[in-house]
């Protein structure tokens, strides 16, 4: 069941026709692409941002995980191996 942020976001979204919704929770995801939402998670915020050198990705991550919110290692390893590589081609 959705919690009523994830379903105010949803209808807020649709409301105000967005481009995407940031929403990280997979049943608020999933209700989101049902309802024809472009979806995006904070990570893919932080790393859309560190494309366009807005905020640097390491020390971002770093301090995201500081909190409570919940994403793999695997994950993380992923994204600042991308980010590094993008790095090394500019």
């Amino acid at each position: 069941m959705l919690g009523i942020g994830e379903r105010q976001a949803i209808c807020l979204a649709q409301e105000l026709g967005a481009a995407a919704i940031i929403i990280d929770e997979e049943q608020g995801r999933q209700e989101a692409r049902r309802r024809g939402l472009t979806v995006i998670g904070l990570l893919g915020v932080l790393r859309d941002a560190a494309e366009r050198d807005l905020v640097q990705l390491q020390p971002a991550l770093s301090r995201l995980q500081k909190t409570n919110f919940r994403v793999s290692d695997k994950l993380i390893e992923s994204l600042l191996l991308r980010e590094a590589e993008r790095r090394i081609s500019k």
